[in-house]
């Protein structure tokens, strides 16, 4: 029986703008840990192959801590005789081929690892485990490509005969990628069309996914930690992957051969457990207008964990009074108090324009800029002498930078 693992997307090294040092220290932690139960996984299950689609770092220059963490990893792998395979993706792919090579090419080149970076032509591995052959190819992101291009268009893709082929890529599938996604991805027609491959195997999607395009199983494994609030409801994790030969008087995994092929598979999906995130959305309109500050603190101290990442997003049409109520910094230091790490989104507030009837549907968004001065405004109309020339100083600051 041939066994795999099969991930992507760990995103390792990844930047948080807003975090400080020591929360970016230990967010940077987690990811590690999620990583390392996907090896954890394949040395305790036997496999035989370790795969990876892509985005294994958050960039193309990952720090060299970051770089020396994974080669123990790899390294665990390489002793309990576990293959590793795999491709970089759109994060850890230099965006000009000039640039240089993908971090992941160091294990390649250390022979730790096969890492296939050809884009324009797939390169096959092939094994024989236990009987069976298995040829596993891979599929980098082309950073040329545009929105509108087929990223299997003019590509040489033969893969051997062989009882299971399974393809690595690192895509959006149709039908599993945003409708308004400003990127190439790999339509239902293209796929249907990819003769002599069992499974694509495909990472880039933060969400798994398992479907059947004609005579190719699609696998996405989703990234295996939650990396934006806008993933709060995904399911972290990687696919696990059995083939053993085809026989009609065994009892064996379920799961029907590949057209054609004398073997059968099973799936597993396994799941990590993230890091607890919550989002908390607040209507401005529920909002009471005496003490808009404390009902916003009130809320957040409901769902507060010492371990969460919360994020509090507003919505809707403020006046200017019950605006200038609104304590921000009171509530993002509470809110990080209370919190591993506290985000407020008041993205999608705006000031009613005036005294208008609520009927007139019209409102004045406010700039950055503007929201600066009233923010910098109101703390000094509740600060000292003293407090009132380190507020100028700051909103000086920020506008040089700005």
């Amino acid at each position: 029986m041939i066994r795999i693992v099969f991930t992507a997307d760990n995103h390792l090294n990844r930047y948080y703008a807003k975090m400080t040092p020591t929360q970016l220290s230990e967010r940077r932690q987690r990811l590690r840990e999620a990583f390392a139960k996907t090896v954890d996984y394949a040395i305790e299950h036997g496999c035989h192959f370790y795969l990876h689609a892509g985005d294994l770092f958050d960039s193309p220059h990952p720090r060299t801590s970051e770089l020396v963490w994974v080669a123990r990893q790899f390294r665990r792998l390489k002793e309990a005789g576990i293959e590793i395979l795999a491709i970089g993706g759109s994060h850890d792919v230099p965006k000009m081929r000039v640039d240089g090579a993908t971090p992941q090419r160091i294990f390649d080149e250390l022979g730790v690892a096969r890492v296939f970076t050809k884009v324009t032509e797939v390169e096959f591995a092939e094994f024989e485990i236990e009987g069976m052959t298995i040829a596993i190819g891979g599929l980098p992101p082309d950073p040329r490509l545009r929105k509108e291009d087929d990223p299997l268009k003019d590509v040489e893709i033969s893969p051997p005969e062989a009882d299971v082929v399974l393809l690595l890529t690192h895509y959006g599938v149709e039908g599993k990628i945003h409708p308004k996604a400003e990127e190439p991805f790999l339509s239902k027609a293209a796929i249907a069309k990819l003769k002599g491959v069992d499974f694509l195997l495909a990472g880039h999607l933060h969400r798994m996914a398992n479907l059947q395009i004609a005579d190719v199983a699609v696998l996405i494994p989703g990234a295996t930690e939650r990396m934006t609030f806008g993933e709060v409801k995904n399911a972290p994790g990687f696919w696990y992957l059995e083939f053993r030969p085809h026989r009609l008087d065994a009892a064996g995994p379920k799961g029907p051969s590949p057209a054609g092929k004398r073997v059968r598979h099973r799936l597993r999906y396994v799941r990590i457990k993230p890091q607890p995130m919550h989002r908390v959305e607040i209507r401005t309109t529920d909002l009471p207008p005496d003490d808009p500050t404390g009902y916003l603190l009130e809320r957040i101290r409901e769902v507060s964990r010492p371990d969460l990442l919360l994020q509090c997003r507003l919505e809707g049409p403020l006046t200017r009074e019950v605006y200038h109520r609104l304590r921000f910094f009171d509530i993002w230091h509470v809110g990080n108090e209370l919190n591993f790490f506290f985000e407020l989104d008041k993205r999608g507030v705006y000031l009613e324009a005036g005294r208008r009837p609520p009927s007139e549907p019209f409102a004045e968004r406010m700039s950055v800029r503007k929201e600066i001065e009233v923010t910098a405004q109101a703390m000094m109309n509740e600060a000292g002498p003293e407090e009132r020339g380190l507020i100028e100083e700051a909103k000086e600051l920020i506008f040089s930078r700005y």
